[in-house]
């Protein structure tokens, strides 16, 4: 019986010792977590303030970070900002090597174990926390959100760029135009008539087409005062 219970214990410490992080901070450099419905607390509450945050919409080209894979995504998610241009959370002190709000971490940190990753791989598509949990009470705001959602979409953007090219123009190059002018303006009125702070813009609005547009193998080019269109 002795020597059952030593091996159980010797089982154990080995279980822990390959459970425990050792800190190398690959994970929080790959991209803030992904929040799920368990996180609004920490949203609500502050602990994660909003302006920290930013939407991945449906459609969206992302990487999952639990299967390795670069696919549209089926439905949005909402995730913690990257530092200055690059994708290691924002939370994160790669000096230190810690992370800034770790007593308050989102559910996929406290889940994550690069060695075993089971158990991230069974909460990671299932309750996901959107912009619709937490702003469909702002009156005003969120039919703004709706508004723009309808007007740029990307399954709307898919389908133009999917017109092709002619004579190596965008066939639908003036309507992808238009809906770029229309995400830029929505964000600008927000600020100036809203009064909205500009570090919200990503979160309540995803990421700037301008910006991600480029995922269609597209490139926005100013040219003088104008822009345009042309394949990558």
């Amino acid at each position: 019986m002795k020597k059952n219970q030593n091996l159980s214990s010797e089982f154990s410490k080995k279980e822990s010792s390959t459970m425990n992080c050792k800190r190398c901070g690959t994970c929080c450099e790959k991209g803030g977590p992904g929040l799920h419905q368990e996180d609004r607390i920490l949203v609500d509450g502050g602990r994660i303030p909003a302006r920290c945050l930013f939407t991945l919409r449906r459609g969206e080209l992302a990487r999952d970070n639990v299967k390795g894979t670069l696919a549209p995504l089926t439905r949005e998610i909402i995730k913690i900002k990257g530092q200055a241009g690059r994708w290691t959370c924002l939370f994160y002190d790669q000096e230190t090597r810690e992370c800034a709000i770790y007593e308050h971490r989102p559910l996929e940190c406290r889940v994550l174990n690069c060695r075993d990753t089971r158990r991230i791989q069974n909460v990671y598509e299932t309750d996901r926390l959107t912009r619709r949990d937490l702003l469909s009470t702002v009156r005003g705001l969120w039919e703004l959100i709706q508004d723009h959602e309808a007007h740029c979409s990307y399954a709307k953007l898919h389908a133009l760029v999917g017109e092709g090219t002619n004579g190596g123009r965008i066939i639908q190059d003036k309507t992808i135009l238009e809906i770029l002018r229309f995400d830029a303006h929505v964000r600008q009125l927000t600020m100036q008539k809203g009064g909205m702070d500009g570090q919200m813009l990503d979160f309540i609005f995803g990421r700037p087409l301008a910006d991600t547009i480029k995922m269609f193998d597209v490139v926005l080019i100013k040219d003088g005062g104008t822009y345009r269109l042309v394949p990558r």
